[in-house]
């Protein structure tokens, strides 16, 4: 007689299951320190922007983000927001300290796979004053941390009240044969979770041309990882297929960004920072010549504007104004 499933070898079971996504589980797994990934590893736009800037009439990212979903009628509701893959937590902290319209002081969720950058957000949430920047408030009392996967959100179908909200995160979710898989599970996600007149909102790089992929790494090849592109024909198709309402705008037109501003790159700040100390926030040009009069010029800063395509990265297919992209879904049933 053959040996019954319950007696299968540890082998034999591994063999069986499918194997995790490489790119799942380096989140699941990872240790780099949450100001190295974003500084060297996968600097995004919400990154680069993140203090008050002058394309943002002096808001900073979080809050013109948030401020442009509620002048499109979305609002954070009872529940408040979902935040999925909140990074090191500038949106949250945007809302609590800052001036986010009717997402100011919200309750607030952050639900990550990864415990460092779920770490990082904690201690920045419940700090005082975590950012020079930040508006004194104290500690965010209606934040709270969960560490789960996106696409198998911890809530009952059909019960929650009010924002998901997915800022450049959708591409590090898996693909599979060409298809967004992960992201396209992740809207399938929200349509059933989503209560009548619930939203979610994502932002990501990508547009109508199949996913295609971008390797991250730091030296030593720490935080390697690979994030695919969006194809947003799939993740509208599984929208409307599960009943949400879809809309599809630029991002600089979401938060109501001057596309004419000449800022720091991503480009720009990782030449600089071989030679001098500086944040990597995308600071207005003639506050990085004023700083580094000698090395703007020897090092030839593109310093373009923020409608480039060479902002946020000159070495990319294109730049913020042609890539990313802001979906907006509603639940209406």
């Amino acid at each position: 007689m053959g040996r019954t499933p319950a007696r299968r070898t540890a082998e034999e079971l591994t063999r069986a299951a499918p194997a995790e996504d490489a790119t799942r589980a380096h989140h699941r797994t990872d240790r780099v320190p949450a100001r190295r990934r974003f500084d060297e590893v996968e600097c995004t736009v919400s990154h680069l922007l993140r203090f008050p800037h002058p394309a943002l009439r002096g808001r900073r990212f979080g809050e013109a983000l948030l401020q442009g979903l509620a002048a499109r009628g979305i609002l954070p509701g009872p529940d408040g927001v979902l935040e999925i893959g909140g990074g090191t937590g500038h949106l949250a902290e945007a809302a609590w300290r800052g001036d986010a319209g009717p997402f100011t002081g919200c309750r607030w969720t952050s639900l990550d796979l990864s415990p460092s950058l779920l770490g990082a957000q904690r201690r920045r949430l419940l700090a005082v004053g975590a950012e020079p920047a930040a508006v004194p408030r104290g500690p965010h009392s209606r934040w709270a941390g969960v560490r789960a996967d996106a696409v198998a959100l911890p809530l009952r179908s059909g019960s929650f009240r009010g924002l998901v909200l997915g800022n450049e995160m959708l591409a590090d979710l898996p693909v599979r044969g060409g298809v967004n898989a992960g992201a396209v599970q992740l809207v399938q996600e929200v349509a059933r979770v989503l209560a009548p007149g619930g939203a979610a909102a994502f932002t990501e790089f990508g547009g109508e041309f199949p996913p295609g992929p971008v390797e991250l790494t730091a030296g030593s090849r720490a935080g390697e990882h690979t994030e695919w592109s969006i194809d947003f024909r799939q993740l509208r198709a599984a929208a409307t297929g599960g009943g949400l309402e879809a809309e599809e705008l630029p991002l600089h037109e979401l938060i109501g960004a001057d596309l004419s501003v000449r800022c720091a790159s991503y480009t720009d700040l990782w030449r600089l920072r071989r030679f001098v100390s500086c944040e990597v926030f995308a600071a207005p040009a003639e506050e990085v010549r004023r700083r580094h009069p000698l090395l703007s010029r020897l090092l030839a800063l593109d310093l373009p504007p923020l409608g480039s395509p060479r902002w946020p990265d000159a070495t990319a297919p294109a730049g913020f104004a042609q890539l990313f992209r802001a979906l907006l879904l509603r639940q209406r049933r």
